[in-house]
């Protein structure tokens, strides 16, 4: 493992509950869990812990790609949609993902440079920039 890449560790706690520990971080793990009728809605499910990390990853990037520029307009507020349906073989699957980022008011002398940021800050963004390019998953079940 790199020292870009990040490790968590899953541990069930019963049927769709898990606890979720982040390896060498300085703060505490959550649960996660799904939402009835199978899940006991204890925590964030999957398709909101994927919204959360594309909506934090994408407001964290225009907040560093408009601080370059000098451009302020923070705080931020961020929504993250996220869209389920099934795919051709009838399976679930987020579908889509609409974020949409709302910043202060911009100053009229920083717009063609805001509108620059926002052009270009989607690129930089690790997380959307994966989803959108489709991650490799390599998967592995191993009974002890």
């Amino acid at each position: 493992m790199s020292a870009a890449d990040s490790r968590v560790d899953l541990t069930q706690v019963e049927k769709y509950r898990f606890t979720i520990e982040f390896a060498d971080a300085p703060f505490p793990g959550t649960t996660l869990d799904e939402p009835p009728p199978v899940g006991g809605d204890a925590g964030p499910n999957p398709v909101q812990s994927l919204a959360q990390a594309v909506g934090h990853c994408m407001s964290s990037t225009l907040v560093n790609t408009l601080g370059r520029a000098r451009i302020a307009v923070t705080p931020l507020k961020t929504t993250v949609t996220a869209t389920v349906g099934t795919n051709e073989r009838g399976r679930r699957r987020v579908r889509e993902l609409h974020v949409e980022i709302h910043t202060q008011p911009v100053n009229e002398a920083d717009r063609p440079q805001f509108d620059r940021c926002v052009e270009i800050f989607a690129d930089y963004c690790t997380v959307s920039g994966a989803v959108r390019e489709g991650v490799a998953i390599d998967q592995k079940v191993t009974p002890p």
